[in-house]
């Protein structure tokens, strides 16, 4: 019951903020995580995958999409139940996107790549590229704070 009430506010919240362009998407303090996966790119705040999709990341490591990862098996699996126990529960976020890649899953295109205040242009940019770094647009991103009110799209 406590999971469902938990969910249930998750989800609440989320679309509240979708609905006044505020979202906050906690980032919660794991010292492995930071250290290993900031080494090539941006800490994901783990709500914004399910747990199945981080499952299957840290599953496949070594091989990380076109990087090779290589740590401890004791750390992959302490990052691995740490992603997975952070891992969003609620229904926008639930389905489990192709490839499992943030930038590809439903809720993620529907804001970004249905924006009219995102110029296709943009995404040829090269601080841009693939959207994959969040920092480039959301100054703010590394404390999970996605808001709109704070967003700059680089020119």
């Amino acid at each position: 019951m406590r999971n469902i009430k938990q969910a249930a506010i998750g989800l609440v919240t989320l679309l509240m903020g979708l609905a006044h362009a505020q979202v906050s998407v906690p980032i919660p303090a794991f010292t492995p995580y930071t250290q290993q996966c900031t080494v090539c790119h941006f800490a994901y705040p783990p709500g914004m995958l399910p747990a199945v999709s981080w499952k299957k990341l840290m599953d496949s490591m070594p091989q990380h999409f076109t990087a090779q990862v290589m740590m401890n098996i004791d750390t992959q699996e302490e990052i691995a139940k740490w992603l997975q126990a952070n891992a969003a529960t609620f229904a926008l976020v639930a389905e489990e996107p192709p490839q499992h890649r943030i930038t590809q899953s439903a809720w993620w295109t529907k804001i970004h790549m249905s924006n009219p205040k995102v110029p296709a242009a943009v995404w040829k940019k090269p601080s841009v590229s693939k959207g994959a770094a969040c920092v480039s647009c959301h100054q703010a991103a590394a404390k999970g704070e996605f808001s709109a009110r704070s967003v700059q799209v680089p020119k």
